[in-house]
């Protein structure tokens, strides 16, 4: 691992020990803001070192990437986590670009915003919703107008949030249940391609970085690669007459 990289893992550790024990010492709820996949690594790997005291990593919705965590001596309820919901929408549908999730988080940045107050996007049809820092969601709701050349129209989803997860199953056989194979059969590319992403630490098992090929895989585990997406491993079915394991994965749409 490069020194400029251990440098950055000792200072979220730093940090994240400071907030337990401000929301220890101080007896109230202290949030972070949101984190992607690699801090909430290192996060995991802090966990031993913090005070005796309740954490919980929520994104806003069930199976959202990016989370915040709050850390606090008291039973830790998920309607209290400062994040909104916001739906943008197209004002004319029927003119709509096709928006990309880059599209929508250009936008946001362009507003001045830093990424840090993002959490997940979410496309639908020709909508999305954004995950943002509550102390934002009126400021987004005014001054996002556009989102490249498609006039939209924010609104707070103010309700519980509900959205149907979209998957791809896939069946398939592998050789065995371990991170490269179930990798490989995800993403169908070559194997010494695709694996060269758990070298490169783009890899991650239920939001821990995970950098062995054979690191075993157990039903519900949530497997993301950056940059090319994630899935679930749903279940195995059993063996086929060559001795290969039949499996299914859930891929994320």
């Amino acid at each position: 691992m490069a020194a400029q990289e251990t440098k950055e893992e000792l200072l979220y550790k730093k940090r994240f020990i400071e907030l337990a024990n401000t929301a220890y010492f101080k007896e109230y709820a202290v949030f972070t803001d949101f984190l992607n996949l690699n801090e909430q690594s290192v996060f995991l790997e802090t966990v031993r070192e913090l005070p005796k005291i309740n954490f919980f990593m929520w994104g806003g919705a069930k199976h959202t990437e990016r989370k915040m965590i709050c850390f606090s001596c008291e039973k830790i309820d998920t309607e209290n986590f400062p994040l909104s919901v916001i739906k943008v929408s197209p004002i004319q549908v029927k003119f709509a670009e096709n928006l990309s999730h880059r599209d929508y988080l250009g936008a946001l940045m362009n507003l001045g915003i830093e990424r840090c107050k993002i959490g997940d996007i979410w496309l639908h049809e020709k909508s999305a919703y954004v995950f943002v820092d509550s102390t934002l969601k009126e400021y987004i709701s005014q001054e996002l107008t556009k989102v490249r050349h498609t006039s939209v129209r924010c609104v707070d989803v103010e309700e519980d949030f509900s959205y149907e997860q979209q998957y791809e199953e896939l069946v398939g056989t592998v050789s065995s249940i371990r991170l490269d194979t179930l990798i490989t059969m995800a993403f169908q590319g070559s194997r010494s391609n695709l694996i060269q992403h758990i070298a490169a630490r783009k890899v991650f098992v239920n939001s821990k970085l995970t950098t062995s090929n054979g690191y075993s895989i157990n039903p519900g585990d949530i497997i993301s690669v950056r940059g090319m997406g994630k899935f679930i491993f749903q279940e195995e079915l059993g063996v086929s007459k060559k001795g290969k394991i039949k499996v299914i994965l859930r891929k994320y749409m």
